[in-house]
């Protein structure tokens, strides 16, 4: 049986007249009912931008995993920790079909509206429903590339750009946007050792207070919806800091920067390693989607161009030193001794910060982090040059521009 959240293609055929009325009215029930919904391949790499940048529904304190997977293998690694009370999950599955079959899902939960500015007092979530709180449904989606009928193989950047695609199309059916978007490679180990200073109140001082209270109650809601207390807490952690510190993009430890000392708890930093690195809805027009430009010599590029574009976000890529990557498997993928090189026809960075675009080169963080007198990124923070030239990508030639095209 194919799960009813498995994402697919369809190609139509010629039938009699009968048999068109009686497809016509299934059709009809399909989207009725929700079941699924589709990605037709003359949708790829299309105007993603469309869907983006729309103010018309809320933002609540919730996550999506955007996850680039190998097989069956890769996802079954996360069947107990995703979905869960602050998250959901999409798969791209590209070497074999993949199914949602053995994944704990946790129980409904209210979720709060969330901006920067939202009290952080307020609980993220509720088990009962009050006002400002939306009832969200923890899910699995999986994208097979086999099904996608393509008239090619997806590389690296256009996979990702698809998964970025499918989280904006369902935003609109559902009628309410996340938090974040976390893009990961699906083939990377996470550990968060220090999680235990923060469950514990009188050991929990400074920075850390900043997450800790939304941490204990998201973990003991999680342990509770599940039915179970051994639960690996690193991605309910993540998503606490995320949703308490607001950057407008973060990453975590173990990725090739370096932390400043020890205990530091948060750095701001230039690179924006691509296993996994988390952006604030709002900052998604800045950064994405990907440039496929370079995809036939370097894979490489795509990620070095979304840093680029990042420094219309300067000072607001975090990353958060209690959780680190511990392993990843590399595979054979096409790149180039220097990811840097690349066209100067792009408008990717900003007149104000051409002085950092060498420098960025070289240099991996910008400073360490006091989080606690960190108020957060928002929309209001981004300068008229990028709002006004550096805002939207054309996906045909990775052009920026103001507006789009």
């Amino acid at each position: 049986m194919i799960p009813d959240r498995l994402i697919t293609s369809f190609k139509h055929k010629p039938f009699h007249l009968c048999a068109l009325l009686s497809l016509f009215l299934l059709i009809s029930l399909f989207f009725t009912y929700n079941l699924r919904y589709s990605i037709c391949s003359k949708h790829i790499l299309s105007d993603l931008t469309s869907f983006s940048s729309s103010k018309s529904i809320p933002t609540i304190a919730r996550v999506i995993y955007l996850l680039l997977c190998e097989n069956q293998a890769e996802i079954n690694a996360y069947i107990d920790v995703l979905p869960s009370i602050t998250a959901d999950v999409i798969f791209f599955c590209w070497k074999e079909n993949c199914f949602n079959t053995n994944f704990s899902m946790p129980s409904s939960i209210y979720t709060a509206s969330w901006s920067r500015a939202a009290s952080k007092d307020q609980p993220l979530v509720r088990t009962n429903s009050a006002s400002n709180y939306i009832l969200a449904h923890p899910r699995v989606f999986i994208i097979n590339e086999r099904q996608l009928n393509l008239s090619r193989k997806t590389t690296w950047t256009t996979a990702r750009n698809l998964l970025y695609e499918s989280a904006l199309i369902e935003e609109r059916r559902q009628g309410w946007r996340w938090a974040y978007f976390n893009f990961g490679d699906g083939d990377i180990d996470m550990v968060c050792p220090r999680y235990q200073k923060f469950l514990n109140a009188s050991h929990t001082n400074g920075d850390e207070l900043i997450v800790a209270h939304h941490f204990r109650s998201l973990l003991n809601i999680q342990q509770a919806s599940n039915n179970r207390t051994n639960i690996d807490p690193c991605f309910i952690f993540f998503d606490t800091f995320l949703l308490s510190a607001s950057p407008a993009i973060d990453v975590i430890a173990g990725m090739g920067v370096p932390i400043l000392f020890d205990g530091l708890l948060t750095q701001v930093v230039y690179h924006v390693d691509a296993m996994f690195n988390a952006f604030h809805r709002d900052a998604l027009d800045f950064v994405l989607p990907y440039c496929p430009r370079y995809d036939a010599s370097s894979w490489w590029k795509s990620q070095a161009i979304l840093i680029y574009r990042s420094l219309c976000l300067y000072g607001h890529a975090i990353q958060f030193n209690a959780i680190q990557i511990s392993a990843q498997k590399h595979r054979a993928y096409p790149h180039d001794s220097d990811s840097w090189k690349i066209d100067q026809d792009m408008n990717l960075v900003p007149l104000s910060f051409t002085s950092l675009k060498t420098y960025m080169k070289i240099e991996r963080i910008v400073s360490a982090l006091v989080l606690r007198h960190y108020s957060g990124w928002s929309l209001k923070l981004v300068s008229d040059e990028c709002r006004d030239h550096h805002r939207y990508v054309n996906l045909v030639n990775c052009t920026v521009s103001g507006k789009k095209k």
